[in-house]
């Protein structure tokens, strides 16, 4: 079991230039932390599109995530490349990702991730989508490094579906719902192996608080499609005494 963290975004501060959008749909919504806040793409060929990520000087990027989308089946191009120059050619590196289903059985609301094998240190990267069913919205897009913390053991682990719909009863006695989406609340507890890595666990923690969203995967080596998900933490691990390097913490599904 596999929990990784993707926190700090090169793409925010990255260059984003477009193959088309939309009017009122720039690129530049992806760096927006709401997922619904989107990129709609207006293609000569529909459903064919491509974001060039310009960092200015080479970035290593490891990880990869994507949420916001509303592609109802796999395009058939789905791929970040990599490459020192803004010429896609023949680029240095292509990373191919994994379509998943904006609704899962398990819940999700569509989130894409990928730990690459290898730092891929680049000035440009390139999200190239083809093929896919007319054009379409992303609403935020990962490239950069994850954070994996080494762990002793886990001992708990919760997963509640919260459904926050308006329920009304009328005079004559009829139930009357405004539906509002659902969402998931994760909970995790355990120990975190040593003293250095909680140190970089707290690094991140003091970066992100309660008020950032990130891209967190609680199960990346066996569920990395209903495990992986897009939210804030809503509970910060509390220090006991005698001084245990615990995770645990609380995170709430983005909606």
């Amino acid at each position: 079991m596999s929990l990784l963290f993707l926190y700090n975004n090169l793409l925010d501060s990255a260059t984003l230039t477009a193959s088309s959008a939309a009017t009122g749909f720039p690129a530049n919504n992806l760096k927006n932390p709401h997922r619904t806040k989107t990129w709609k793409t207006a293609g000569a060929t529909a459903g064919t599109a491509q974001l060039v990520i310009d960092h200015g000087t080479a970035k290593a990027v490891n990880a990869i995530a994507l949420t916001g989308y509303d592609w109802a089946a796999a395009p058939g191009t789905l791929q970040v490349e990599f490459n020192a120059t803004d010429s896609w050619g023949s680029p240095s590196v292509t990373e191919t990702l994994t379509w998943v289903s904006g609704t899962t059985p398990g819940g999700n609301k569509g989130t894409i991730i990928k730990k690459l094998a290898a730092d891929r240190t680049y000035r440009y990267n390139r999200l190239s989508v083809v093929n896919a069913p007319g054009d379409w919205n992303l609403g935020r897009l990962f490239v950069g490094q994850y954070f994996e913390p080494a762990r002793t053991y886990g001992w708990g682990y919760q997963e509640s579906v919260i459904d926050p719909s308006l329920i009304a009863q009328t005079i004559g006695g009829q139930d009357h719902a405004d539906e509002i989406e659902k969402y998931r609340i994760f909970s995790c507890s355990g120990v975190i192996a040593t003293q250095a890595q909680w140190v970089l666990y707290q690094a991140m923690l003091n970066s992100v608080g309660l008020h950032k969203e990130i891209f967190a995967a609680l199960d990346y080596t066996n569920d990395p499609i209903e495990r992986t998900i897009y939210g804030k933490f809503s509970k910060l691990p509390a220090v006991t005494r005698p001084f245990n390097f615990n995770y645990d913490f609380e995170f709430t599904e983005a909606r």
